[in-house]
C-alpha cells in the first residue's frame, strides 16, 4: 500500500492505518529527533506527541508534498519548540534566581560590597601606579592628578613634548596590561 493511501484512510479515522504508519516511521523519526535532542526517553515523548496530534487533527491536514516529509517537519518543529521553552525556562530561573538574590540583600549591604570593590580597584590602581620606571611615573602623575599639559609637563621637567606623551602612552599600556581585569 502506498503512503498516499495509507494516509487517505488515516484522514478517514482507520485506525489500523494509523498503526501501520505509527510503526513504518516511528524509529526514524526517534533517530532523526536524537540527533537534535540527546535524550532517547524525551525523543520518543516527542515522536508520540506528533503522532498523537497528527491522528486528533486528521481530518484538518492536508499534506502537499508527501506524508514522510510532513512528519519529519512535525517532529523538526516540536524538538525546536522543546529547546525554546527549555532555553527560556533557564533564562527564566536564572533571573528570579537574581532577583531573590537582589531581595535579599540589603541595601546597605550592597553599598557595603561597592565601596569594598572601589576601594580594591583604588589599590590596584595605585600600585600600578608606582611598578612604572620613576621618570614615567612622575609624568603619568603630572598628567592625570595635577593636570598639567603635555606642554606645561615639558616646561617644568625640562623635556620635549614627544617624551612627554610617549611616557604617557608607555603608562596608559602599562595600566591596561596590570588593570585589565577592571576593563
Amino acid at each position: 500500500m502506498s503512503t498516499q493511501n495509507l494516509w487517505q484512510k488515516v484522514k478517514k479515522g482507520n485506525i489500523r492505518a494509523f498503526e501501520i504508519l505509527y510503526k513504518c516511521y516511528f524509529s526514524s523519526l526517534c533517530l532523526y529527533s536524537y540527533g537534535l535532542i540527546p535524550d532517547e526517553e524525551l525523543v520518543k515523548e516527542i515522536v508520540n506527541d506528533v503522532f498523537l496530534k497528527v491522528w486528533d487533527k486528521r481530518s484538518e491536514i492536508g499534506i502537499q508534498c508527501g506524508i514522510k516529509p510532513y512528519l519529519f517537519r512535525c517532529v523538526h518543529n516540536a524538538c525546536l519548540d522543546h529547546l525554546r521553552l527549555k532555553k527560556n525556562l533557564r533564562k527564566n530561573q536564572i533571573t528570579e534566581i537574581s532577583d531573590k538574590i537582589r531581595e535579599l540583600a540589603d541595601p546597605d549591604e550592597e553599598y557595603i560590597f561597592q565601596q569594598i570593590a572601589l576601594k580594591r580597584l583604588e589599590k590596584d590602581v595605585s600600585m600600578s601606579i608606582d611598578k612604572l620606571p620613576d621618570k614615567c611615573k612622575e609624568i603619568f602623575i603630572l598628567s592625570r592628578y595635577e593636570l598639567l599639559s603635555y606642554t606645561e609637563i615639558s616646561e617644568r621637567l625640562n623635556i620635549s613634548v614627544n617624551t612627554v606623551k610617549t611616557q604617557i602612552s608607555r603608562a596608559l599600556d602599562s595600566l591596561r596590561v596590570s588593570l585589565k581585569k577592571y576593563l
